[in-house]
């Protein structure tokens, strides 16, 4: 099969999906990898290392995903990116559910998406996947904005997943006092407030509690906090349980709200380019060697646990409907990558 990893062009993104170790695999496999030139630059890998590795590197993307059997990225496509896609696969974090105008753009592009976000193993864990490296970076960062030293505050986190396992795992490394709030707690929310330095939220917001704009944490009860308060959302669901949270990106990562320091940012492990494409270029090889192998997605769902895992993450735009995507009927309040 024929392979494109493209260049990200979301604003600041510094990974790449495809290293030049899973690129010789894909290579030894008798695939042709094609690799745009400066892809790997914001983490340390020149183009000199993927020809190393087999990779024939390219300077145009539309020449690039001429007669392509595979496109390989991290975040979605942009609007400009998805015009010179053609008839193809694209294996990317789409994120279709919080941005449906993607269905339309693939759709028009009559491309078949393969949403990494999506594909889970027999135990309904997400195969790709960095929410535990999410937790860690994203109280590294968090720490920037405190007076304190981490040994003198105080952490709250609500959650109790993976994320919210890799912020505990970075408060006690760190000396935090902290505190896991449990959901009977939640009615208490205002007093475990009061002399909190760092307020975790890691809780996977439902869409039901979205769309009634229901909170944990009202901006009233923030009036109440410390003015030191530093609050850190993991989850990055929108609307959030906390009133105060809106969406952050990498140029602007944190942003004050009644003099607090709010952080939202979808995408934490991107903080840490060079260990995020190391691991997510671990995670995403089975994955692409298997649908390779397999010449395509037909049919993948015979091939083992992972055929099936992919094959429940295939997302068909012809079997969408997807013209009824179009971004004018799109409502406001998609999630920000």
């Amino acid at each position: 099969m024929r392979i494109a990893i493209p260049k990200e062009r979301y604003p600041l993104e510094k990974r790449v999906m495809v290293t030049p170790t899973t690129t010789q695999k894909l290579v030894n496999e008798g695939h042709d990898v094609f690799v745009e030139n400066g892809a790997g630059d914001g983490v340390n890998i020149s183009d000199e290392q993927y020809i190393e590795s087999g990779a024939q590197i390219m300077s145009d993307a539309r020449r690039m995903y001429e007669n392509i059997g595979m496109i390989v990225k991290l975040k979605a496509p942009s609007i400009e990116e998805f015009t010179l896609m053609n008839k193809t696969i694209l294996v990317c974090m789409l994120h279709s559910e919080q941005n449906p105008e993607r269905i339309y753009y693939a759709g028009s592009q009559n491309l078949t998406v393969v949403e990494l976000e999506n594909i889970r193993d027999t135990k309904n864990h997400r195969i790709i996947n960095q929410t535990k490296i999410t937790g860690e970076v994203g109280v590294y960062y968090a720490l920037r904005h405190s007076e304190k030293m981490p040994w003198d505050m105080k952490a709250l986190v609500l959650g109790y997943g993976n994320v919210s396992t890799g912020a505990l795992k970075a408060c006690h490394q760190l000396g935090m006092e902290t505190k896991i709030l449990r959901k009977m707690e939640f009615k208490y929310i205002e007093d475990y407030l009061k002399d909190i330095d760092l307020l975790i939220n890691g809780i996977f917001w439902p869409a039901s509690a979205r769309a009634k704009r229901e909170y944990i944490v009202t901006r009233d009860h923030l009036k109440k906090t410390s003015p030191n308060l530093i609050i850190l959302d993991l989850s990055a669901d929108f609307p959030s349980p906390f009133e105060t949270i809106r969406p952050t990106t990498y140029s602007q990562p944190y942003y004050l709200e009644d003099g607090r320091v709010h952080i939202s940012l979808y995408g934490y492990p991107g903080l840490v380019p060079i260990t995020s494409t190391k691991v997510y270029s671990q995670q995403i090889y089975p994955i692409i060697s298997l649908i390779a192998q397999n010449n395509g997605l037909r049919g993948i769902g015979n091939c083992g646990d992972l055929g099936m895992a992919i094959k429940k993450a295939i997302l068909d735009p012809q079997k969408e409907e997807w013209e009824k995507y179009k971004p004018q009927d799109i409502l406001s309040g998609s999630k920000i990558e």
